[in-house]
C-alpha cells in the first residue's frame, strides 16, 4: 500500500476509535462515514503520488460504489476514489466491531439504526475536481520530453518506417501501430499520471469497446484508452502531411470505410 495512503488510514483509524472511546461507541456507521467525507478530499496531485507508490490502484472499478450523477460515467480518478473511500469504511466498521460498538446478527450482517442511516445519507460530500493539478503545470512550465511525448515520438517513427510501400492503407496502419503501443501495465502508466496528474479526469465515454470492460472498466483502461486514441490522432495527422491520407475542402481528414475500427487494448 502507497504510504501516504497508509497515513491518511491510520489518522483516521485514530481519530475513530478516539471519539467512539469517548461517546461509548455512539453512532459508529455515522462518524465512520463522516470522518471518511472530511479526511478523504484527496487532490489530483496527491492521488497521483498514491497511484505512483501503489500501481494496483488503476485496476480499481467503479462497481457499485459511485451513486450520484456520477456514476454512468466516473472519471478514472473518482473511480480510485471510491475505492479507497470504501476500503476506510470497511477498515473502521470492523474496528467497531471488535470494540462491541457494533454488533452482527447470525447472517454475520449488521443491522444499522434508520436513524443513524438518515444521518449519513445528509452528509455533505466534497467533489474534488480532477481537472486541476499544480504538478501539471510545474511539468509542462519546465519543459523537456514528457513520458507522453517519448511515446508519441516512437509510435512515430514506427509508423513513418512503415508507412510507404506498407500493404495496410494509412488508417488501418495507423491502427496497427496504436495498437502496438497501448499495452499499458499499471506500472507502465503511473509515470504517465506523474507527469499530468490530469489523466485521472478522463472518462470512458465511447472509446472502450471491449466486452470485457464495457459495462465497468478499471480506472487504467480509461486512461489506456484516452492514451491510444492521441497515439492514432496523431498519427493520422501524420499521414494527411505525408499525403497518405486525403482532406476534404474544410481539412477534414477522409477516412476509409473500415474507420470504425478501433485499436485493441489490452
Amino acid at each position: 500500500m502507497s504510504q501516504i495512503l497508509t497515513d491518511i488510514l491510520t489518522n483516521i483509524r485514530s481519530q475513530y476509535i478516539a471519539l467512539l472511546s469517548e461517546t461509548d461507541g455512539a453512532k459508529p456507521l455515522f462518524i465512520a462515514e463522516q470522518l471518511c467525507a472530511s479526511n478523504l478530499n484527496i487532490t489530483s496531485d496527491e492521488l497521483a503520488e498514491i497511484v505512483f507508490q501503489d500501481p494496483t490502484l488503476l485496476a480499481a472499478r467503479a462497481g457499485k460504489l459511485i451513486r450520484d450523477i456520477e456514476e454512468n460515467n466516473p472519471c478514472a480518478g473518482l473511480i480510485i476514489a471510491a475505492n479507497i473511500h470504501n476500503a476506510t469504511l470497511e477498515m473502521l466498521l470492523d474496528e467497531a466491531i471488535e470494540n462491541n460498538w457494533l454488533v452482527t446478527n447470525r447472517k454475520n450482517e449488521i443491522d444499522f439504526d434508520l436513524a443513524e442511516i438518515e444521518a449519513v445519507e445528509a452528509i455533505e460530500i466534497v467533489n474534488v475536481d480532477y481537472t486541476v493539478s499544480k504538478l501539471a503545470l510545474k511539468n509542462i512550465s519546465q519543459g523537456g520530453v514528457s513520458h507522453l511525448n517519448q511515446l508519441l515520438l516512437n509510435a512515430e517513427k514506427e509508423f513513418l518506417a512503415q508507412l510507404e510501400g506498407q500493404v495496410l492503407d494509412a488508417y488501418s496502419l495507423a491502427i496497427k501501430t496504436a495498437g502496438s503501443h497501448s499495452v499499458f501495465t499499471p506500472e507502465e502508466l503511473v509515470p504517465l499520471i506523474m507527469d499530468n496528474p490530469l489523466m485521472l479526469a478522463l472518462r470512458a465515454d465511447d472509446l472502450i469497446v471491449d466486452e470485457v470492460f464495457a459495462e465497468d472498466p478499471p480506472a487504467g483502461i480509461i486512461i489506456s484508452s484516452h492514451i491510444t486514441q492521441l497515439i492514432v490522432e496523431h498519427l493520422l495527422e501524420l499521414a494527411a502531411e505525408k499525403g497518405a491520407l486525403a482532406v476534404d475542402s474544410q481539412g477534414q481528414l477522409i477516412l476509409p470505410d473500415n474507420s470504425d475500427e478501433r485499436p485493441v487494448i489490452h
